[in-house]
């Protein structure tokens, strides 16, 4: 009896140490997933997310502002005059701009607003539950705060800066498309004004990806009624 008994500990014992290991293995397995969703999403230079992360969240907010009626405003922002600061301070010294620009944007917006690295000097903001109206208010005082800025680069240069920023609140008919080419246009506008400025979309442009849209459902639709 105490043989079976010893018997059945020891087998308790081992099936209790694989389970562990098995549970290690998975949990390692997880943070791996994790570590490389994080690298994904992540642009690498300013540790922000990066465009691919930008394109899904905007999908999940377009989504929650459609089904909750609640406002959101789209913001893309370009830092002004990018080029001619890379020829004066080099590409390296570049990359430091836009590092301290990123994290200066980030601290300046609030918990629940999501900053993106786009491209280059180009970045978006999606701000839930704001419209394009506060969102103006909120981004010209960031522009000022900014304006009152020196940096240094390398113990060098020393550099101000400044921002050009285009801003479309999202309507209930709109295509992901339709909000990103207004917030463009309107970024375009305000380069075109002189930079250093912000602008929100007043008026629906006459915008090629509704269009489109209305196009391939005409065509699509064509096709299922001759079946």
């Amino acid at each position: 009896m105490a043989l079976l008994t010893t018997n059945h500990q020891s087998n308790t014992q081992a099936k209790m140490e694989e389970l562990e290991r098995r549970n290690q293995l998975l949990e390692a397995e997880v943070e791996r997933l994790r570590i490389y969703k994080d690298y994904a999403y992540t642009d690498t230079l300013t540790e922000i997310p990066n465009r691919r992360f930008y394109y899904e969240r905007l999908l999940q907010e377009i989504a929650r502002a459609r089904r909750s009626g609640s406002a959101l405003t789209l913001a893309l922002v370009d830092l002004d005059l990018f080029k001619e600061i890379n020829d004066e301070v080099g590409h390296r010294g570049g990359d430091q701009v836009l590092k301290f620009f990123s994290q200066f944007v980030r601290v300046n917006l609030r918990h629940e607003d999501i900053l993106c690295r786009i491209g280059g000097d180009e970045f978006a903001i999606i701000l839930p539950d704001t419209t394009a109206e506060n969102a103006a208010v909120f981004f010209d005082r960031i522009r000022q705060k900014l304006d009152q800025i020196e940096i240094s680069i390398d113990g060098r240069a020393r550099l101000t800066l400044s921002f050009s920023c285009g801003l479309a609140p999202f309507k209930s008919e709109y295509l992901p498309e339709d909000l990103i080419e207004e917030a463009d246009h309107s970024l375009y506008s305000a380069k075109a004004r002189g930079r250093n400025r912000v602008l929100a979309a007043t008026a629906t442009p006459a915008l090629v990806s509704r269009s489109v849209h209305q196009i391939r459902y005409n065509s699509q639709l064509c096709t299922w009624v001759g079946k």
